[in-house]
């Protein structure tokens, strides 16, 4: 499956009063992910946007191994795991030095305007490899 890899370096803000990454920075790095992997992918979640298509987590689901800690670097690695017209499963993984310090996966769903499911946008499900069967 599609796979996409990048480095952030932990900032303060992103940080509880100890010095440690927050448990809600984590989904938006799981965000900048799915993000990326579309973009590497040639679909831009801008252009899904524009016809009509947007992406709502259903499910998160996390688990903290090891702390990191301001300005650690983390490489977050996201893989899109199965995918169908309508939703999409990808696991994540956070490494601090190749050590693993937080696994995770996202179920998300293509909705439209309104919040009701639809297919995804026909570009996303050619670059997800989601057959038209």
């Amino acid at each position: 499956m599609a796979q996409h890899q990048f480095t952030v370096r932990i900032r303060y803000s992103e940080c509880d009063p100890m010095g440690i990454a927050h448990h809600a920075s984590y989904p938006v790095w799981f965000e900048m992910g799915r993000t990326e992997l579309c973009r590497s992918a040639g679909v831009a979640y801008r252009d899904m946007e524009e016809l009509g298509a947007f992406i709502a987590v259903a499910r998160l689901e996390v688990r903290y191994v090891h702390p990191i800690r301001y300005d650690d670097e983390v490489e977050i690695c996201t893989t899109l795991e199965r995918a169908t017209r309508v939703k999409a499963i990808h696991a994540y993984r956070v490494l601090r030095a190749g050590l693993v310090v937080t696994t995770a996966s996202t179920t998300v769903a293509c909705v439209g305007p309104d919040g009701r499911p639809r297919e995804m946008p026909e570009p996303l499900r050619r670059a997800m490899g989601v057959s038209e069967a």
